[in-house]
């Protein structure tokens, strides 16, 4: 039977709100089990294939325990998407379950839940983590829906996947606010929890302007590199937000910046140097060098004067 009640019975199930049962299970039942909105998608590997041969092997039964989740009177799994797939491959009539059923309150709780879950029984990416807890951050959440072409997988795989994923728009955007652009300290939750609101809305404004001269095409994937992000992100700071204050720079409207964006990735030697760039010491100064001069030469042309740039005092010359 779906699970769709959730009836504690001893004192110590109406604290914890949780209650562990062993029940029969057919492809209808489980198929009517929800996935979380920050559920990962299933990936059917040769892992997951192995074990729906062992399922069918052992009569239908599960490994380990499967988390559901009960909100708002529907079932959601929390933790064991995987088995199910396996179990719906096997093309099993039924099966036996050992289920952790959890009384949830809201999905910032249920995704809470599938963070402690899956940081306890397999290593995590940060993008992972910071699905798992986008319903109780609302950053997180403003970002996605301010800009969906950040995503948190499948990463420029396709026209409609997303061009940035969360943990590198956010990192990025942090590491550009020092006065050396760099990897910021932290991990990419420790970023999301203290990003503040006004982050949100200039990160979101820069991430408009870099998508609007860039897009989904394929032979501007580089851009979208952390190098160039974290640079790129370091003079919208400096020209058009003037976080700064640099002294005798000349100040960039938001639609001058985009159209230096579109002149880096409109320069073909500039495109082709990115390969295999990284955000360190060794390629930062003369990546720099060489946005400093494209974006020189394109505000030049559309300002008709001289363009005074920022003075970065680690690019050595």
């Amino acid at each position: 039977m779906p699970v769709t009640t959730f009836k504690p019975k001893t004192e110590e199930q109406k604290v914890t709100r949780t209650i562990m049962d062993t029940i029969l299970v057919t492809p209808a039942i489980v198929k009517k089990w929800q996935a979380p909105p920050f559920q990962r998608p299933v990936k059917e590997n040769a892992k997951v294939m192995a074990l729906a041969e062992q399922m069918k092997a052992d009569t239908g039964v599960w490994p380990g325990v499967v988390t559901l989740g009960v909100f708002n009177k529907e079932t959601y799994i929390i933790d064991g998407q995987h088995r199910r797939a396996a179990f719906l491959i096997a093309k099993l009539e039924e099966g036996f379950v050992d289920v952790r059923i959890h009384e949830i309150k809201s999905f910032a709780e249920m995704g809470d839940e599938f963070v402690k879950l899956n940081s306890q029984l397999v290593k995590m990416g940060p993008d992972d983590i910071l699905r798992g807890l986008e319903p109780q951050l609302v950053t997180l959440q403003t970002i996605r829906k301010l800009c969906p072409y950040v995503g948190y997988d499948s990463v420029r795989r396709g026209e409609n996947t997303p061009m940035v994923s969360m943990s590198v728009a956010i990192r990025c955007w942090r590491g550009s606010s020092q006065e050396v652009p760099s990897k910021p300290t932290g991990s990419a939750l420790t970023v999301a929890m203290t990003l503040l609101h006004e982050d949100v809305g200039n990160l979101c404004e820069y991430l408009h302007l870099a998508m609007n001269a860039w897009g989904h095409d394929q032979a501007y994937y580089r851009m979208w590199g952390t190098l160039n992000l974290t640079l790129t992100m370091w003079l919208y700071r400096h020209l058009v937000l003037e976080e700064k204050r640099v002294k005798r720079a000349t100040r960039f409207t938001k639609e001058l910046f985009q159209k230096c964006l579109m002149a880096l990735s409109a320069d073909a030697v500039y495109l082709d140097w990115l390969q295999g760039r990284q955000l360190g010491e060794r390629d930062r100064a003369p990546a720099y060098t060489r946005i400093k001069a494209l974006f020189s030469y394109r505000a030049g042309q559309e300002l008709g004067q001289k363009v005074l740039m920022p003075d970065a005092s680690w690019v050595t010359h």
